[in-house]
């Protein structure tokens, strides 16, 4: 796996893009009008205790005045999560001035329902952004509440975010969410942009308590078009 993702460094040339989610938390990027964007998301853990692989997969689609309308499969699991479910709403990112720290408010929202007859929720999610010019890193924070069907409890909780631009396509990201509970997760790793607006994210989780979850690798494959 190592020499895999070295010889894709190697490989790639530059191109600029962005993510709609650092690894987990909503990030302060939006997908622009008339675009789409998918990723894919494979969280692997090879060993027991804990043997498993769970994957999410997102799509977002731009429409205009910094909104838009995200739609995610979510526990999509082996060992299975019995809990898959389908969540729709929208993501808007908005500039709150014009200077250098960018500040922006991050708001959305997701009806999420159960495909495994667990019923309809909901997941409603605000946070602020702002990016330190003299050291091109960008924070972010907020709360987050939701429900059973992607959380698998009912929960609010703290979401944070860190981003470090390394070069103009490298760049180490950092998120979290508070609490005890399915993604109440420490995620840390890296994001390269590919060519043909191609990324890829890698990284580790560590969750919050080992009677939910156990430590696991991630990586992210997306794409604009």
């Amino acid at each position: 796996m190592k020499k895999f993702l070295f010889l894709i460094l190697i490989l790639v040339s530059k191109h600029a893009s962005a993510q709609q989610t650092i690894f987990n938390v909503p990030s302060a990027d939006i997908t622009e009008k008339n675009r789409n964007f998918f990723q894919h998301e494979s969280a692997v853990r090879m060993q027991d205790p804990g043997k498993f692989w769970g994957t999410t997969n997102y799509f977002a689609r731009g429409l205009g005045s910094n909104v838009e309308l995200d739609a995610t499969m979510f526990n999509l699991n082996d060992p299975a999560s019995k809990n898959v479910t389908l969540g729709v709403g929208p993501k808007a990112v908005l500039p709150l001035a014009k200077n250098s720290y960018q500040p922006k408010l991050i708001l959305g929202g997701m009806l999420p329902f159960s495909l495994q007859g667990k019923g309809a929720g909901h997941w409603i999610y605000s946070a602020g952004s702002i990016t330190i010019p003299q050291t091109n890193t960008r924070l972010t924070a907020g709360i987050s509440n939701g429900t059973k069907q992607i959380f698998n409890r009912n929960v609010t909780c703290f979401i944070g975010g860190f981003e470090q631009k390394v070069t103009e396509d490298l760049s180490l990201i950092a998120d979290w969410y508070s609490g005890n509970h399915d993604i109440g997760i420490l995620a840390a790793g890296f994001g390269y942009t590919l060519p043909r607006e191609f990324m890829l994210y890698a990284g580790y989780q560590i969750p919050n308590s080992k009677r939910v979850a156990r430590n696991s690798v991630v990586i992210e494959v997306a794409r604009f078009f």
